[in-house]
């Protein structure tokens, strides 16, 4: 289930946005997907359900693209995400 939000953002905002392309909405998405998961808010899996990222490896390009990274990445995440692949890692 999607929640629709609309923002008012400042013409300065929004011409740096469509500089990334005219996908305004998708981009605003991707901006606050990206930013959630930076700061440990969204598991990868969440992260790319969100984004509706077809593959790990498709996300993984995503990330890569934007240089995000997380620096946090810890051991419960990974047995997370294994879990919501259906791949749980040993202990």
């Amino acid at each position: 289930m999607a929640v629709r939000i609309s923002v008012s953002v400042p013409e300065l905002v929004a011409e740096k946005l469509k500089k990334q392309g005219d996908d305004l909405a998708r981009l605003s998405l991707e901006k606050v997907v990206c930013s959630l998961y930076r700061e440990g808010e969204l598991t990868h899996h969440e992260a790319m359900q969100a984004l509706g990222c077809p593959s790990r490896l498709a996300f993984e390009s995503f990330l890569a693209r934007l240089n995000v990274q997380r620096d946090d990445y810890t051991w419960d995440d990974f047995v997370e995400d294994g879990k919501a692949f259906g791949t749980p890692p040993d202990a």
